[in-house]
């Protein structure tokens, strides 16, 4: 009787289908203190070193950050981007997000739902990231979460490669603070239209539906 009532179990969340809950991780499940750097357009990588390089332009927050990656603009002159203290460890002061990761939590006790953690940062940060989460003041669980670092890569069709691998989710619900990461799903909603795609922004911690 055991074995029957399980398996009926198993057959309703089959047919109630799953859900794939995807979170940013800077600025998104938290603040961290890594950064961009803008040089001049042009400046090789070898003379990306920082402020005493003389192609320095600025060291750029969030905002400016993502105004940068549109325009290729920060003040005034056209820049190249460096983001490689993104590849390195969680830089502090670390600030959870507890609007984003009490979601994850509660995401966590589900069992018919992926967790899945996907940054812009390298393959690299993804050992930091799961340290970070281990060790909150209320440890995050990481043993059924799958943590991606796809280095810039688009997102939306990231989803849509992990989709099309792993069958049978009827519902996808997306974090992310940057327009273009929120861009590249909202196209590959286009690309499954029997799949139901929550989209959010996260700005300052405030949770605001996309478009």
């Amino acid at each position: 009787m055991k074995l029957l009532l399980e398996n009926w179990r198993s057959y309703l969340t089959e047919q109630q289908g799953k859900r794939l809950s995807v979170f940013d991780f800077d600025d998104t499940i938290a603040q961290t203190g890594n950064f961009a750097d803008a040089y001049l357009a042009g400046t090789p990588e070898e003379e990306m070193t920082g402020p005493e390089s003389e192609n320095f332009v600025k060291r750029l927050d969030t905002e400016e950050t993502e105004s940068a990656k549109k325009t290729e603009i920060v003040n005034g002159v056209r820049v190249a981007l460096d983001f490689r203290d993104f590849n390195k460890e969680v830089r502090g002061p670390v600030g959870e997000i507890t609007n984003i990761t009490n979601i994850m939590r509660d995401r966590l006790k589900d069992g018919s739902t992926q967790v899945m953690v996907m940054t812009a940062r390298a393959p690299d940060s993804e050992e930091a990231i799961q340290n970070y989460l281990n060790t909150l003041h209320r440890p995050i669980d990481t043993s059924n979460m799958v943590i991606k670092g796809v280095a810039g890569g688009d997102k939306g069709e990231w989803i849509l490669s992990y989709l099309t691998a792993n069958h049978g989710f009827t519902e996808v619900e997306f974090y992310d603070d940057q327009d273009k990461n929120i861009d590249n799903v909202l196209a590959a909603r286009e690309q499954l239209p029997n799949v139901n795609f929550s989209v959010y922004k996260v700005v300052r911690g405030e949770i605001k539906p996309a478009r």
